[in-house]
């Protein structure tokens, strides 16, 4: 797995964690006890503005340096190297940041002093020693400093290892999506394949036995044929459609079915024209749901199959009456699952199927 810089954003995230996680902290500890009162502290209010803003910088630039010493260790070490938690992962860890924690001390106060000669006129350094603390107490704050500083510079090497991981983490999920949405695409691409050559054989082997028999039926027949064909073609690169070009479409679907099964297949299509015009439906779910059912239920005169296509709130449902036919053919269940895949990434509304009763429902979610 390439390891990557992080970006200029989430370095100044980084550092803008860091300065409020620990500023606070460390602004005590420096600041003298007569200071902490509210008056004292507005006083030097400008300075502390100065130095929180000179912190900020710091840490942008020393996150800036600890994100390029990653790098330069995964390349020599492995992408992982530093995520197992082994000896050597831990002692670099530790001298890096000692390190870094030692440079960005006499880095600050070299900065600091120099701001606060250019601004205010005086020298840090003098007049710290020149201020009320003891040798022995500037050199425990200095200790404090620089073990708060390797605190610090853990907690910058850590925290630029997370936001690393975490930013890979978001883009393996981004790169599954994509392929989840790519397989998918391809699966309907597929079976409109599919759909065309079968489905154009069985329709010209029946138009071809009705011609001579019945013209008008026949003339009928192929404009609905060509409807059919149309919509598969027009709509064959959408995501979504009207609901009322899905109906459109079934109706002249549904017509050729009849027409191959006379009397044996009745399609009810229980929608309103205003339902029909509010939602929207992935193209082909309804010839989809039908061809299933065709497939998997025996029919006859005497008993036909009723397929209903209604509404329960938004939510379309299409159910047919369970009728297994004697030798049932062997169901690889690539239609529904196509349809599942498809409403995944469509919406986070699952569609959900399976027998109920006698009949065996699918509900399809409906969409604005």
């Amino acid at each position: 797995m390439t390891r990557t810089m992080l970006t200029y954003r989430q370095k100044w995230q980084l550092a803008t964690w860091l300065l409020l996680l620990y500023s606070p902290l460390l602004l005590y500890i420096n600041l003298p006890e007569p200071v902490r009162n509210p008056a004292k502290l507005l006083e030097i209010l400008p300075i502390i503005s100065v130095v929180t803003l000179i912190v900020l910088v710091l840490y942008f630039i020393w996150i800036t340096a600890t994100d390029w010493i990653q790098n330069q260790l995964f390349r020599w070490f492995g992408a992982d190297f530093l995520l197992d938690f082994n000896w050597l992962a831990l002692v670099l860890t530790l001298l890096i940041s000692l390190g870094l924690a030692l440079l960005y001390a006499h880095v600050f106060q070299w900065i600091l002093s120099a701001v606060f000669a250019l601004i205010f006129q005086i020298d840090y350094g003098s007049q710290r020693q020149s201020s009320q603390l003891t040798p022995e107490i500037t050199t425990y704050l200095d200790r404090v400093n620089l073990v708060f500083n390797v605190v610090v510079m853990l907690s910058a090497f850590y925290l630029t290892i997370l936001s690393r991981s975490f930013q890979q983490l978001k883009d393996v999920q981004l790169r599954a999506e994509r392929s989840e949405k790519e397989a998918a695409l391809s699966q309907v691409e597929a079976l409109k394949n599919q759909l065309s050559p079968h489905f154009l054989f069985n329709s010209l082997s029946i138009l071809a036995s009705m011609v001579h028999e019945d013209a008008e039926l026949s003339e009928q027949y192929i404009k609905q044929l060509s409807n059919v064909y149309r919509y598969i073609l027009e709509q064959r690169d959408q995501e979504l459609v009207g609901l009322h070009t899905e109906i459109e479409f079934l109706q002249s679907y549904t017509f050729l079915l009849q027409i191959r099964f006379e009397n044996k297949l009745d399609v009810r299509i229980e929608l309103s024209p205003a339902q029909q015009n509010q939602y929207r439906i992935a193209p082909l779910s309804l010839q989809l749901l039908i061809e299933n059912a065709v497939k998997h239920n025996r029919m006859s005169i005497q008993e036909p199959l009723r397929i209903r296509v209604y509404c329960e709130q938004d939510v379309l449902v299409v159910e047919n009456p369970l009728l297994p036919r004697d030798q049932p053919e062997t169901s690889t269940g690539v239609g529904l699952q196509n349809i599942v895949n498809r409403y995944a990434l469509l919406t986070p509304r699952p569609v959900g199927y399976g027998p109920r009763d006698e009949s065996f429902v699918v509900k399809i979610p409906l969409l604005s």
